[in-house]
């Protein structure tokens, strides 16, 4: 006795409709079931014209913005970062109290969070300089190479609180990185699916160099702003999205590369008309975070009577191997030298890859442009800390999470074997090797 095969219905997508009118062609039938790509998958019945064009498209997912927060957005990231959390804390305690001790500059060691080991690991070398932006605000010519956001937040809450500003730096920096799951959790999951988006996060959480945000440093706010921008601007708040991110390049300057990310949705908005592009809430978008740089030179001209002293800092205090790029590296240092500096490249192998991997598909062009954009510059001038800086990349996740998805027999051994590489690295920042 044979089977009847069930025909699997066709989709369609009308041209000519400006939201892209999908439609439904069922087995036996010659009427079309019409809706619009943002509608239920129940829809009202449509009739079209004989004239009408229609052009088979894919029935795979299509990217657009959908409704802000559900309940399955904040899920998996909480569990995912309390996890996490919990587990570095832990190290944390474990690992100060087994050698208390640091490997360099001991004297220097923030007493006020020595006697609690739990979070004593979490404030290591830059985290010190933001401390002491905090206290001291730009005194000195050498502070100038700090973004000021950062430590502004921990002297304003400790002023309003009275709670320590060193605490201070490692809970926004937490509270930030927790925002940062949950939006760019988001985002992979209009671009591509659940499971996708779930394995792309724990990706990048478990990538060797991820602990740095959930240190006192301003690396998750970088993310966070980031991956919000973007994520307002596809929704075409654009000057909201302009504001979040400036404020992330007053936290850490790299970001404003990320704005490449929002150049190529504003493109991908408008078209390529010249007067659409310029002409248009986008562009002023895209110019505010250049409004917060300019903010911050006339402050620094008021301080220290230099506009431009986050670029005279550099040589403050640093040898010219601080600015190596990937391949100065390879002619001017030897393994032996610095070992540290080819642990970091042999790592973002990684992320470069993942960015590589993003201009394979045309929903991806926003995060493609801003990850090559922020690559370009940590491997041409930030060899030295290319791990946290390629930490940062959070776009490069997505196609590895889509890739890693596909194949359940490699997930375990490659997550095991980036979260064992973590507790190395964050054993050595934690006790203040040469891992910056």
């Amino acid at each position: 006795m044979g089977l009847r095969a069930r025909a699997k219905p066709q989709i369609f997508a009308l041209r000519a409709q400006p939201s892209r009118l999908r439609c439904r062609i069922p087995p036996e039938s010659s009427r079309l079931n019409c809706f619009h790509g943002n509608e239920p998958r129940n829809p009202a019945m449509t009739q079209l014209t004989a004239t009408s064009t229609l052009t088979p498209v894919s029935t795979s997912y299509v990217a657009r913005p959908q409704k802000w927060l559900t309940r399955e957005d904040l899920r998996f990231p909480l569990i995912l970062f309390l996890t996490n959390r919990i587990a570095l804390i832990c190290f944390s305690y474990v690992g100060m109290t087994l050698v208390p001790t640091v490997y360099l500059h001991e004297a220097e060691r923030q007493k006020e969070l020595m006697p609690h080991k739990w979070i004593d690991g979490f404030c290591r070398w830059d985290c010190g300089w933001f401390e002491r932006l905090a206290r001291e605000g730009y005194s000195t010519a050498a502070n100038a190479n700090v973004w000021p956001l950062y430590p502004w937040i921990g002297h304003a809450v400790e002023y309003a609180t009275g709670l320590h500003r060193l605490y201070v730096l490692i809970i926004v920096a937490n509270l930030a990185s927790l925002g940062s799951y949950i939006v760019i959790y988001r985002l992979f999951r209009e671009l591509s699916d659940r499971n996708a988006a779930r394995w792309g996060l724990l990706l990048m959480v478990a990538y060797p160099f991820a602990y740095n945000q959930a240190a006192g440093y301003p690396e998750s706010l970088m993310v966070f702003s980031s991956a919000l921008s973007l994520s307002l601007f596809r929704r075409k708040e654009h000057l909201l999205a302009g504001n979040v991110l400036g404020l992330g390049v007053m936290c850490r300057h790299i970001t404003i590369f990320y704005g490449a990310s929002l150049l190529a949705a504003h493109v991908r908005q408008q078209g390529f008309s010249p007067r659409r592009l310029l002409i248009s809430r986008g562009f002023l978008g895209l110019l505010i975070p250049l409004l917060y740089i300019g903010l911050y030179s006339l402050h620094l001209q008021r301080k220290l009577g230099d506009p431009i002293g986050y670029i005279h800092a550099r040589s403050i205090g640093f040898g010219p191997e601080a600015w190596y790029s990937v391949l100065a590296v390879w002619r001017h240092v030897t393994f032996e030298q610095v070992p540290e500096y080819y642990v970091y490249q042999a790592c973002a192998l990684i992320p470069f890859i993942g960015t590589l991997a993003l201009f394979t598909r045309r929903r991806w062009i926003e995060l493609a442009f801003g990850a090559a954009a922020l690559m370009t510059v940590i491997c041409g001038c930030g060899a030295a800390g290319l791990g946290r800086y390629s930490a940062s990349c959070w776009p490069a996740f997505l196609p590895l999470g889509v890739w890693l998805s596909r194949r359940p027999l490699l997930q375990t051994p490659i997550v095991g074997a980036l979260m064992l590489l973590q507790g190395l690295f964050v054993w050595l920042f934690m006790h203040q090797w040469q891992i910056l």
